[in-house]
Order: structure tokens, then sequence, then C-alpha cells
């Protein structure tokens, strides 16, 4: 599909300060081609950021790869990170091109492409429009969406930005969550499905009761259960076995990458972040405090992902009531929007749930909803993953 942009192209001043900085990091280059497209990498990144300010999105340009000595050096970067949204990448053509260059370097980790031309005296730049994502190396700038597209997307929250660390305000950790609210909301995750998991050992039943018999060894590396070997992990029932919590972890890190059952890998997810809240492998989770917007009603969001093998993505989204609160609202409601606002899956608390939840997979790139509501109340946030 194309769009018209002529009437969505930003005309922003270049001022003398911008072409000093694009001059600076220039110098530092070993080449002149090279020093020529940080220059030009550089100015259109600066513009970007001058438009977003127009528009008072918030970024961290000293955060960017682009502002990254080392950065430059090695890649043909020139990213924009937006504070808690993830890095949009600019990349500038000059006044008569048609066609935009984006290298391979950068295909992935963006949450869009953003084309800036820049006129022969570097005195200007335009913002011609954007793209979401590309599949290119090139950009035909009749294909560029209008900009309200990137306003959009500013205001997405992008899962794909989680796996890097990146997040916005209001989503927070569970233990951050459990800092500002009482110590029960911790306590609240610290079980899984029966069992306290307060030492190894009970850690270990768990993964028995997914891998009886000691299946799971077939999911491991050679290396692995090597080092488990000296371990003594003849006998998984018996307590006084001595595995360590690092081999625990590690277990449970590689069983989560070869298992390919959904409802176990989010129970050996569940299991791993109760025990190692800041574990990479599932680091991708966080929770929202949604009382203040839904009428004072003590509830919270969480929502987590998991890479799948296949390259798609396993989204949970769940409710908990927070503060003093055991059981949510009954008829308090939990449902995913297809990006049209009609609902997918849906599911209504009952008297005495201390949770509900929703499962499903999805694709990079595709964009979801999540609504919350109870009687006349209800809050909805925006997703793409």
């Amino acid at each position: 599909m194309s769009y018209s942009t002529q009437e969505q192209i930003i005309s922003i001043p270049i001022p003398a300060k911008f072409r000093e900085t694009a001059l600076e990091f220039a110098q530092e280059q070993p080449t002149q081609p090279k020093a020529k497209q940080v220059y030009v990498n550089t100015l259109a990144v600066l513009v970007v950021n001058s438009y977003l300010e127009m528009l008072d999105i918030t970024t961290e340009l000293e955060a960017s790869y682009s502002w990254n000595q080392y950065g430059r050096l090695m890649a043909d970067v020139a990213d924009l990170l937006l504070t808690g949204v993830g890095r949009l990448e600019c990349r500038a053509i000059r006044t008569g091109d048609r066609l935009c260059y984006v290298p391979p370097d950068v295909w992935d980790n963006r949450i869009g492409y953003v084309v800036v031309e820049l006129n022969k005296t570097c005195t200007e730049g335009k913002v011609r429009g954007f793209l979401p994502d590309i599949k290119t190396s090139q950009i035909d700038i009749e294909e560029l969406q209008p900009l309200e597209r990137l306003i959009e997307s500013s205001h997405l929250v992008h899962l794909r930005q989680w796996l890097e660390g990146i997040y916005k305000s209001q989503w927070q950790s569970i233990e951050e969550l459990s800092c500002k609210r009482t110590p029960q909301v911790a306590f609240r995750f610290r079980g899984v499905r029966g069992f306290q998991l307060d030492s190894s050992e009970e850690v270990w039943k768990v993964i028995e009761q997914l891998f009886p018999h000691r299946s799971w060894e077939n999911n491991l590396p050679s290396e692995l259960l090597e080092k488990m070997s000296g371990n003594q992990v003849e006998d998984v029932e018996s307590p006084h076995h001595n595995i360590n919590s690092i081999s625990v972890t590690d277990v449970l890190a590689q069983l989560l990458k070869t298992t390919e059952d959904e409802e176990k890998r989010w129970k050996l997810a569940e299991t791993l972040w109760t025990i190692e809240p800041k574990h990479p492998a599932i680091s991708a989770r966080r929770i929202m405090d949604l009382g203040m917007q839904l009428a004072n009603n003590p509830v919270a969001l969480m929502v987590a992902i998991l890479c799948k093998p296949d390259k798609t993505v396993a989204v949970l989204l769940r409710v908990y009531p927070i503060g003093n609160q055991s059981y949510l609202p009954p008829g308090l409601q939990l449902a995913g929007l297809y990006e049209n606002g009609e609902p997918f899956l849906e599911v209504k608390a009952r008297v005495v749930d201390n949770y509900i939840q929703l499962k499903f997979c999805g694709e990079f790139g595709e964009r979801f909803g999540v609504q919350v509501s109870v009687n006349n109340a209800n809050i909805t946030e925006h997703f793409i993953i």
C-alpha cells in the first residue's frame, strides 16, 4: 500500500551546532566514506530528535548506539532511543533521492524507520515519513506512511523492546511494585501451583513433575550434565541430594529453550522467575498497578512474553489483586483485543479467584490490545509484539 506523504513532510532547520557535532563524530572515522556516513547519520538523528521534542516525546540521545563512539565506528547506525519505547532508526537521503538505503545492521531491534531528507548545504532536514518495519535494504519514499503512524507507534507498548530491558515507566518489576505496596504482593508470587519454592528440593519437585523419570536429561547439553554429575543428582526424590541453586537455574533456563509444550514452558518460566526474577531467560515480564485508573479497584495487570523456537512469541496476561485484597472483584473481566478493538479472548473473575489469565501466541510486528474492566470502569492498553 502506498501513502501520500506530501502533506506530512515536516521541515526542521539544522543549526550550526548540529553540523559541528556531526563533523566531530565524522572526524573520528578512519576513512572518508565512513566519515561521510557518520556525518549524515548524525544529522538525521538530530533532526528527528528535534521533531520529537516538538511533540513532547522524550528521548535519550546519549543512550543511543549512534551516540556511542564504538557503535558509530563498528556499524552503520543512526538510532534514537525513545524513553521506555525503543530504538527508532533515522536514515538520511539527499534532495532528489527516491530511494533510502537501510543497512542489514539495523533490520532488528527497531520500533520503526524514519527517512530524513537533507538539503545540499545541510541546513535543513525534511522528515519525510515512517515505516514500522522493513524487509529490504531500500525504502521507496513513496511507500512511507504518514508521520501520525510514528506518533501512534511511540504510544504503543513495544514488547520486543522488553527483551532489551527497555520499559515504559508505568511498567514495573514485581519487586518494585511490592516495595510500593505491601509484603502480601511479593508473597503472592512465591508459589507455583501448590509448591512454595524456598529450596532447591522444591524446585526439583516441579521439574520432576513436568519431566518424570529424569526425562529432563534429554533436553540438556552434555556439558551441563557433566557439571551436574559432581553434585549427586542420582535421586531427585531424596531431600538429601546436593544440587546447588545455580545448577537448578541453569537447568530451568535450558529447558525453557528446548521445550515445545506451551504449558510446560510457562510453568518453567514461573518457577525461574520465582527463584531468580532477574534471570535474562525470563526478563520480559512487567506489571502495572491499575488501581488509580480502574475506579480505585486494587488490581494489577501482569504481561510476560517468551520467545519460541519457531520465532513466534508466547504472551501471558494476568490480573492480580494487590494491597490487602486476597481475591479479585467478582465479575472483573480480562480481554485480549484485535487491533480493531474486537475481543479474541476473554475471561471473568469468580468469587474466589486470586488471579485470572489469558495465553496466546503471536508474531513480531503484530498489534493487540488488553482491556481490564469491572462494573462501569475499564482501561485498555495497546501493544505491539
